[in-house]
């Protein structure tokens, strides 16, 4: 895996051996022979699959960020909504939905780069498309969230799987630090 000057200050390099990371992490021989590995592989492995995640929860956000106001512009359309968009955008946007979180919002690492999950997202739904929503027909507006909630379904079942194998990870080294083939002391003076 090498690095490259994409984002602020660097972000780690997406294709390796010639494929996504995200797609070697969640084929189904990442996690072969883990018990084998040197420890440092695996905890390279599960730094990997968490910024893998942290990624995937990102672009979840923006995702129910997304879906939450096309879905009260839906609601205002039918009369259930009141006032402007615009006035409600604060209490839509607090009141999104929060799926289910294994914690808080990552910060930014220098290996994450977060701009991928915004270009994608805006691909899907640009700024200028939600700034003019009134200007869109009711099924312009269904087809949007149809396709986003498609999207978001989908981002959602890969962070699951890239969750279990960090899972998997954690359990490894917490099988090697109970059986004593690892030092758990070592925790708190490696740079990893």
């Amino acid at each position: 895996m090498g690095w490259c000057p994409v984002g602020p200050p660097y972000a780690r390099v997406v294709l390796v051996e010639g494929r996504r990371r995200i797609d070697r992490i969640t084929s189904g021989d990442y996690l072969e022979g883990v018990e084998r590995r040197p420890l440092t592989e695996i905890r390279e492995m599960r730094l990997e699959a968490t910024e893998e995640a942290d990624l995937l929860s990102y672009e979840r956000r923006l995702l129910h960020g997304r879906l939450a106001i096309l879905r009260a512009e839906i609601e205002r359309r039918r009369g259930g909504g009141e006032g402007s968009l615009i006035e409600q955008l604060p209490k839509i946007l607090s009141e999104e939905g929060r799926g289910p979180s294994r914690g808080q919002f990552p910060a930014k690492g220098p290996l994450i780069d977060f701009e991928h999950p915004k270009r994608r997202i805006s691909k899907l739904i640009s700024d200028d498309t939600l700034a003019n929503l009134r200007s869109l027909s009711d099924d312009e507006v269904a087809r949007i969230v149809a396709e986003l909630e498609g999207v978001e379904a989908e981002v959602s079942g890969t962070r699951r799987k890239v969750l279990d194998i960090v899972d998997a990870m954690n359990a490894e080294l917490g099988r090697r630090y109970k059986s004593g083939e690892a030092d758990p002391s070592d925790v708190l003076t490696r740079d990893v």
